[in-house]
């Protein structure tokens, strides 16, 4: 049933009228003029019954009208070819089941277009290989988390700002692209179960993952995300990258920076910001 909803609604259409079509061509041969409109009525009246119900009405309906049928049809003194008659008793349920197909069609095929704006654009937000938001994501959330925090200055908000980046990406790509992009989904996957739900994770391009991680300036909420970060890190510093039969250890450069009230920062002078940072990591070996 759920993917006859996704037919469109004029490839119903046609279909309604082909089976209404063959139907008539059929029984004209058969019964002639009035027997046939009364049929084309009854079918009529299944389809009114299919689009004005839902699924519980059309099979109680089916069922009394298929009941009241066969007792009409065949315990009552009625001289009808037998084919004839066992199509009386079902095309009004038919119809009717038709009928709420094509209803279901209708409304699926509207709620998917009232939707499908936003989906689009939603999709545009996300990074092919990681299926993280990009890098103009980051930026607009970047932008309304700052202009938030710049109206409400007493609000004691604040914000941790996270690059985890590969390093030496080009090399790896260049060994084997495709253990690459397992690799970034690997650890986009990772990125995704560790932190906490009300992180938010970006994927900027060239090996460098983001979190951004809202904070309190009152309690303990910057060292613990500061700890998580740490954790983070060890964790993908674990993955290696796997180039067919050998593997090796994945150098992972860390950076962050912290946001404490007002700002006047722009996204790209966090970004190149936390890059020098992250730059400036060099406490892991680099073995390639």
């Amino acid at each position: 049933m759920k993917y006859l909803r996704r037919i469109r609604i004029e490839w119903m259409t046609i279909l309604l009228a082909a089976i209404f079509l063959v139907q008539n061509l059929i029984l004209d041969d058969r019964l002639g003029f009035v027997p046939v409109l009364s049929i084309s009525l009854l079918a009529f009246l299944g389809l009114l019954v299919g689009f004005l119900g839902n699924t519980i009405t059309v099979a109680v309906f089916s069922m009394l009208v298929m009941a009241t049928g066969t007792y009409l049809l065949y315990y009552t003194p009625i001289i009808m070819p037998r084919l004839e008659k066992i199509y009386l008793i079902v095309v009004i349920p038919i119809f009717a089941v038709l009928g709420l197909i094509t209803k279901s069609s209708v409304l699926y095929n509207q709620r998917l277009n009232t939707f499908q704006p936003k989906m689009r654009h939603y999709l545009t937000t996300l990074d092919e290989t990681t299926g993280l938001c990009n890098k103009e994501e980051f930026e607009s959330r970047y932008n309304t988390f700052k202009n938030t925090m710049n109206l409400y200055t007493k609000s004691g908000r604040g914000l941790v700002i996270s690059f985890y980046t590969v390093d030496y990406l080009e090399q790896l790509s260049y060994q084997n692209d495709q253990a690459t992009d397992q690799l970034l989904q690997a650890l986009a996957q990772l990125l995704c179960d560790i932190r906490l739900p009300e992180d938010e994770q970006f994927y900027l391009g060239n090996g460098t993952f983001v979190v951004m991680s809202p904070i309190y300036q009152t309690g303990d909420s910057l060292a613990f995300v500061q700890r998580l970060n740490g954790i983070t890190k060890t964790q993908f510093s674990l993955f290696p990258f796997k180039n067919f039969e050998r593997s090796q250890n994945t150098v992972i450069r860390f950076g962050e920076i912290t946001i404490e009230g007002s700002t006047e920062m722009t996204a790209e002078q966090v970004i190149s910001r936390v890059n020098r940072r992250s730059e400036a990591d060099l406490t892991d070996e680099y073995i390639l």
